[in-house]
């Protein structure tokens, strides 16, 4: 029996759920009942792909919002069979996914009830969506809300221009998920008067191979992330030549800059939770949004160690950027 009445219990239920070790936490439910919030939701789930500290930590930050602001009660359960999960479900009025397993997981169900799909990125939600509902157009239009990990290519571009001055030829790595719109990265870089070094990569060849001559006559290099992995068995690569060419690379994640690259742009758990919250809002407020919401906030990073080796300078403005992107 859950007890819905008891906000300090569930409260401290959720501190020390979100503690677990990851031996004993491998997928997370987090049943939120919300007492005065609207009378179009009652009850909200959340499900973990997996436990990690990013995924924790935007639950946190989402719980303790909505914790201060709404005085919310929240129960934490931790469940992993079927027949648990489609209980939850039904008795959910929101669910909010972390992780591409979770969204699977949920997208399969094909439930009635509003989905916020975060930690997520574009091409893993619409294979997905065309696995599911046929195409990713049907799955938003029965209420499906992607909120994706992929910032906008431009704020690349734009962070790169910011960065380096006298770029020309801009070197672009694209995996067979964003190959598709290989025409669209080649006008945005064209649009800025540079010139554009776009590479396929193909996942059955040597990757050094394909990446070498196009690093090497590169100003800047952008990998555009991919599937897992074509991001890991890339990425130590570009990172290596980009050392070996004094070649600035602007990544997508955290990683990427404590790896090596100069820069990166990405949304960070604290940038995930406010659009989430945000969209929570505007659902509630204003019903379905059709559409994939691309992150609205985002974080840049920077590695000084890299900077330093490249002899270049970070401008003062863009040391500490992160919030709503301005790139």
């Amino acid at each position: 029996m859950i007890d819905f009445t008891i906000k300090r219990r569930c409260v401290l239920a959720l501190r020390k759920a979100l503690c677990f070790p990851r031996a004993v936490l491998s997928l997370v439910f987090l049943f939120a009942c919300i007492n005065s919030y609207s009378n179009k939701l009652n009850h909200a789930l959340f499900i973990l792909s997996k436990d990690t500290p990013d995924y924790r930590r935007v639950v946190n930050l989402i719980t303790t919002d909505w914790e201060q602001s709404k005085n919310y009660t929240y129960v934490v359960l931790i469940q992993s069979e079927d027949t648990e999960i489609d209980r939850l479900l039904k008795a959910s009025d929101i669910v909010i996914t972390l992780g591409t397993s979770a969204a699977n997981t949920v997208l399969t169900k094909k439930i009635t009830q509003p989905v916020i799909s975060t930690l997520i990125t574009q091409s893993a939600f619409n294979s997905l969506a065309e696995k599911y509902y046929g195409d990713v157009s049907k799955a938003i239009a029965l209420g499906v809300n992607p909120i994706v990990l992929d910032q906008p290519f431009e704020r690349h571009l734009n962070l790169t221009r910011q960065l380096l001055k006298n770029v020309t030829d801009v070197g672009v790595m694209l995996g067979p998920s964003a190959a598709k719109n290989h025409s669209a990265y080649t006008l945005s870089i064209e649009e800025r008067n540079l010139k554009p070094k776009i590479l396929l990569i193909d996942p059955d060849k040597n990757p050094i191979r394909q990446l070498d001559p196009v690093v090497k006559i590169s100003d800047v290099f952008i990998p555009v992330a991919d599937s897992h992995l074509i991001n890991v068995t890339t990425a130590k690569w570009i990172l290596q030549l980009a050392y070996r060419y004094r070649i600035p690379v602007i990544g997508y994640s955290a990683n990427y800059v404590a790896a090596g690259a100069l820069a990166s742009v990405y949304s960070s758990p604290e940038d995930v939770s406010k659009q989430t919250l945000d969209l929570v809002e505007s659902l509630l407020a204003e019903g379905y949004k059709n559409q994939v919401h691309f992150p609205q906030y985002c974080t840049v990073t920077f590695n000084k160690t890299v900077a330093w080796h490249l002899n270049l300078t970070i401008p003062d403005g863009l040391e500490k950027n992160t919030g709503r992107c301005n790139l």
